[in-house]
């Protein structure tokens, strides 16, 4: 349960000042006001009436876990006026509900201006004197409520820490499963469905920003109303009001109010996505540039690529007609070598790879048959080799 605080100022009005002189807070009771009073069961007489800021759709000044900047969502608050006109809620001191309350909250209104406001009215029993002295006097200035919503919704993935898929550490830490924490980041909750509306208590500090006890000069209910009391009988009016409470359809206002969520649901998950998008969108302008600037880096560098290229050209024509060059050497040294080992018919092979090869064979074979000088061994070398003996034999011992 959220207890929010919420705060007030001096005033000027055409209220009565109090014993010590100043100014006053309290409401004139028109007869709008009277008649709320006359409906919630008040005795008009014996109570002071004022005026009230129960919450906003400002960030909460709180720090705890989920509640750590949270905003009221406008149904939200719709929700909670709409409470009141089915029943008043207790007005209590500090929250303290092991005491009897010192008044009520009877009637609650949700005001557009620079922020959106759920402005209520309150009464405190004349018995407790003291207090709306002290509330006069602007010594006790803020409020709180109790209240409990349905939903808590992170504002960067779209998490429910009150849904069935979170559970105690995860709204402990604030944490939602994708890592985004609420107070960091810009991260927070929005307030979604009202589960219960508990009371109202007079406090010392509030948590929501500019929530006060208005001063009656600034009153939305009073100058309204006494305007409208200007026009129409009291008795009349109190009819209408009572019409007003009683025979307005409220089923009509909840299914507008469900509808309004459900509107604030789809608004959030397209403020989600359209975030998303926003995120990817940078990061795909990011790529672009990057490719950009990687292009126009390779466009400076084409004509010295260009350059290297035609060179590696030239250098490929040439390696080429070397390449040739030798192949048609090869082939005509493997033709060479098959005529001198008597292969004259034979055929030069059409792979490189087999040109090598059959020299080599070749070669190979030719190594058996030739001497130093180039020539083959014939019939002079024989008689050569059969000729010696006979020299030496003439020869004689000296």
């Amino acid at each position: 349960m959220l207890h929010t605080e919420f705060a007030t100022w001096p005033t000027n009005h055409d209220m009565p000042p109090n014993n010590a002189g100043y100014v006053v807070k309290q409401i004139a009771k028109t007869p709008e006001i009277i008649a709320r009073l006359k409906q919630a069961g008040a005795s008009v007489e014996n109570v002071a009436v004022f005026e009230a800021i129960a919450l906003n759709n400002l960030p909460l000044r709180k720090r705890q876990h989920v509640y750590n900047g949270a905003v009221a969502q406008r149904s939200f608050l719709l929700e909670m006026a709409l409470a009141l006109e089915t029943e008043s809620r207790p007005l209590q001191i500090m929250h303290d509900g092991g005491l009897l309350p010192i008044g009520r909250i009877f009637r609650g209104q949700v005001v557009d201006g620079v922020d959106t406001e759920l402005r209520t009215l309150f009464w405190v029993d004349r018995e407790h004197e003291d207090k709306i002295r002290q509330i006069d006097n602007g010594t006790i200035d803020q409020v709180s409520v109790g209240i409990l919503p349905k939903q808590m919704i992170c504002s960067a993935d779209g998490f429910d820490f009150f849904g069935p898929e979170s559970d105690f550490e995860t709204i402990f830490t604030g944490t939602t499963p994708d890592g985004h924490t609420v107070g960091e980041n810009g991260v927070y909750c929005k307030m979604v469905g009202l589960e219960a509306f508990f009371e109202m208590s007079l406090v010392g500090q509030g948590g929501a920003q500019n929530a006060r006890i208005v001063n009656n000069d600034q009153s939305h209910f009073s100058p309204q109303m006494k305007a409208l009391a200007a026009n129409v009988t009291l008795d009349r009016l109190a009819l209408t009001a009572t019409a007003t409470i009683r025979e307005t359809p409220i089923m009509d206002t909840k299914e507008l109010l469900a509808e309004l969520r459900t509107t604030e649901k789809e608004s959030m998950k397209v403020s989600i996505e359209n975030e998303q998008l926003k995120a990817s969108n940078l990061s795909l302008t990011t790529e672009r540039d990057t490719l950009k600037t990687e292009l126009a880096t390779a466009k400076q560098g084409a004509p010295a690529i260009q350059t290297e290229l035609d060179e590696l050209k030239t250098k490929n024509t040439a390696t080429e007609a070397s390449l040739s060059a030798a192949d048609l050497a090869l082939r005509d040294i493997c033709k060479r070598v098959l005529t001198a080992s008597g292969k004259v018919d034979a055929e030069v092979p059409a792979k490189l790879e087999d040109v090598v090869a059959k020299i080599t064979d070749t070669a190979s074979g030719l190594a058996a048959v030739l001497v130093a000088g180039g020539r083959a061994k014939g019939a002079e070398d024989d008689l050569e080799a059969s000729a010696t003996p006979a020299v030496a034999s003439f020869r004689t011992r000296r």
